[in-house]
């Protein structure tokens, strides 16, 4: 989608300023302990170099901020606000002016911000290796994930009133432990989709993102939640895009009360969505089938009532050192049917699923599982 469609949504001015609030992010080595990303910062004031000078730190900031919330961290512009100056002398080694531009009163500044990767988790009192394990490029399934929230009146995707991103973040680093990625939601992003093309928008048309993240595939989450005081279940779409084909599934998320808040029904959605793409990072590849062939399967149902026990029993076996591979080509919230490829002793694969509280039936094509 060019830019042009933008304009159609928002005003001339409001369109001004959405551009220079977003960042071009510069995609770096996964072990590299600095990061380059350009922001474009604005400043205000009859004096130019005043401007420029306010501009110049808006954009040091902002890259701090950009570079947070990349990790996935949760409420990012808070954490930040609260560094010292100290600390962002630390976390910004350097920032190269590529372009000015002056409006009236009002400068703009593009700006090339590096940042020491170190510094910024000391700041966040993280693990120097955290940035690896979330950042890290996708593995050889790599799979991107893009969140649409349906709201009353339109749909939202990088708007902030898409309460779905910042929940369903933690659930896919959990989850997925890095293998599968969320959308920045850069310029770039935006050129591609929005809103308005979300469900339409093809395979070819977002073959730049699919080379920027890496992705072997592009799934669009779209969410519609179901209201409080109801006993209906929230519904999820998933447009699974891949180079010259497209897939659509459908999950119901069901409610185990009418009292159930919003919050609580979106927590159970982002841990759907997250369990579901998790699945189809995980799923068969064709450099791995030869290696699948030679193991044993075992068909295996899995029962469950909310998602997080299915993402219990996921976990579970494919955390095992006697399985190969879990492959659940159906993704549903009722009885998902797969197969386990099994590289060990399927009974100490019994035995261990029994010990972490999971019951393994017996059944005439394999297994079911249940925690209950």
């Amino acid at each position: 989608m060019m830019m042009r469609t933008i304009r159609q949504v928002v005003g001339r001015w409001q369109w001004i300023a959405a551009v220079f609030c977003l960042v071009f992010s510069v995609p770096i080595a996964a072990f590299a302990t600095v990061q380059d990303i350009r922001v474009v910062g604005v400043g205000v004031g009859s004096s130019s170099l005043q401007a420029e000078a306010t501009a110049l730190e808006y954009a040091k900031k902002r890259a701090v901020f950009l570079a947070a919330r990349k990790l996935g961290l949760k409420n990012a512009s808070k954490v930040v606000a609260k560094f010292t100056p100290e600390q962002h002398q630390q976390i910004v080694r350097g920032a190269n002016v590529v372009q000015t531009r002056r409006q009236g009163e009002v400068t703009y500044l593009e700006v090339n911000v590096t940042l020491v990767d170190e510094a910024l988790y000391h700041a966040l009192k993280l693990p120097n290796d955290y940035g690896k394990a979330v950042t890290a490029p996708l593995d050889v399934r790599g799979v991107l994930v893009l969140p649409v929230l349906v709201g009353k009146d339109r749909a939202y995707v990088w708007e902030k009133e898409n309460e779905l991103r910042e929940p369903l973040a933690d659930e896919l680093r959990r989850q997925s432990q890095g293998s599968v990625l969320l959308a920045g939601g850069d310029l770039e992003d935006l050129r591609l989709i929005d809103y308005q093309n979300a469900l339409t928008v093809e395979p070819d048309e977002l073959k730049p993102m699919f080379e920027r993240y890496g992705a072997e595939e592009i799934i669009i989450a779209i969410l519609t939640l179901s209201q409080p005081g109801t006993s209906d279940a929230s519904s999820m779409l998933l447009r699974r895009l891949m180079p010259g084909s497209v897939r659509n599934e459908l999950i119901e998320i069901p409610v185990e009360s009418e009292a159930e808040t919003v919050k609580q029904r979106m927590a159970k959605a982002a841990s759907s969505i997250a369990s579901a793409v998790t699945q189809i990072a995980t799923s068969t590849a064709e450099r791995e089938e030869a290696l699948r062939q030679k193991a044993k399967k075992i068909g295996v149902r899995f029962s469950y009532t909310t998602p997080k026990e299915l993402a219990r029993m996921q976990a579970a076996v494919r955390t095992s050192p006697e399985v190969l591979h879990l492959d659940l080509p159906r993704i549903a919230l009722a009885q998902v049917k797969g197969t386990i490829y099994i590289k060990g002793d399927d009974e100490k694969l019994r035995e261990a699923l029994v010990m972490q509280g999971i019951f393994v039936t017996p059944i005439s094509d394999g297994w079911r599982l249940s925690v209950r």
